[in-house]
């Protein structure tokens, strides 16, 4: 974990600890930062970047962070010890077009189709979500997952694990998917995004969160906080560059090159979150909670 300067604020702004995983997903994030966004809209913002986003939902439940984001579904509503209190604000959406789970193979490898896969080893990002996800690709495909050895494998080491033959397979987002194929090191085992084939599309992939002590005792930082999102949002969807050139700022150094060459990534702001939306998601994904209950809605 790393812990970055303040934002440099007024001393009436709210100070604000947000947690971000060094992912693709997090571009918001990046660009209120760079953009100055979170000034702007009046909050003092610590940020804290992971390199995943597994211990983002342990941060929220144990008060560390403010907020976080962005972090998938699972991983923030299945923690083991029961799910942080937390609403949620924005979304990040998976389809055809906008991929952001890939499934690959080494660029040589025989391997075909997902329905090759039992017997073979596949790495993942070590998250609940991408375990959870494998899962119901394998099942969508009719293979068994008891019949596939699945290894959680961190960011640094994926790529290594896949050009050497320590995996047959592997299934992970950027900044090491799209690093992996412009590499060439890697290619897709099959051309549609398979977690959205596999539980519906668009895909409701995650989402930023905030604690129920900040939405209760701050809440008009979580409505600055909403309003510096949704504007960076915007101006992703304006010129996906900028999002493009947000994240790469924040990454190291060897995964910079490739962002450029990653797909192009969907959200959607705070007031077109809906419930309906989200809470379909939460029926497929865990069964503990509704969308009413952790949905966080603009004022009027």
């Amino acid at each position: 974990m790393l812990v970055i300067a303040l934002s440099a604020c007024s001393r009436s702004a709210e100070r604000v600890v947000i947690g971000v995983p060094l992912l693709r997903i997090s571009q918001p994030v990046f660009v209120a930062e760079s953009h100055g966004l979170f000034r702007k809209h009046g909050l003092e913002v610590e940020l804290r970047h992971f390199d995943t986003a597994q211990p983002l939902a342990d941060e929220l439940a144990t008060g560390r962070l403010d907020a976080a984001g962005y972090l998938a579904l699972p991983i923030l509503f299945s923690r083991e010890g029961g799910p942080p209190a937390v609403r949620v604000m924005t979304a990040i959406v998976e389809d055809q077009a906008h991929p952001l789970s890939f499934l690959l193979v080494k660029s040589d490898s025989s391997l075909g189709s997902v329905s090759e896969l039992a017997g073979k080893t596949v790495g993942i990002l070590p998250t609940l979500a991408y375990r959870r996800w494998l899962d119901a690709v394998l099942a969508h495909h009719g293979v068994d997952a008891k019949t596939v050895t699945i290894t959680p494998l961190a960011p640094q080491l994926q790529l290594e694990a896949l050009a050497g033959g320590g995996i047959d397979a592997l299934f992970t987002g950027d900044p090491m998917a799209t690093a992996g194929l412009a590499r060439g090191i890697a290619r897709p085992l099959s051309a549609q995004a398979e977690v959205p084939a596999a539980l519906g599309a668009p895909f409701f992939f995650g989402t930023f969160a905030v604690s129920e002590r900040l939405a209760t005792e701050k809440p008009r930082a979580v409505r600055q906080l909403a309003a510096a999102l949704d504007e960076a949002i915007a101006l992703i969807e304006a010129d996906d560059q900028v999002g493009r050139t947000a994240l790469a700022a924040a990454l190291r150094e060897g995964d910079r090159a490739f962002v450029s060459k990653a797909p192009p990534t969907r959200y959607l702001a705070s007031g077109a979150t809906t419930i309906e939306a989200l809470e379909a998601a939460l029926k497929r994904e865990t069964s503990q909670l509704r969308a009413a209950e952790v949905l966080w809605r603009p004022s009027p």
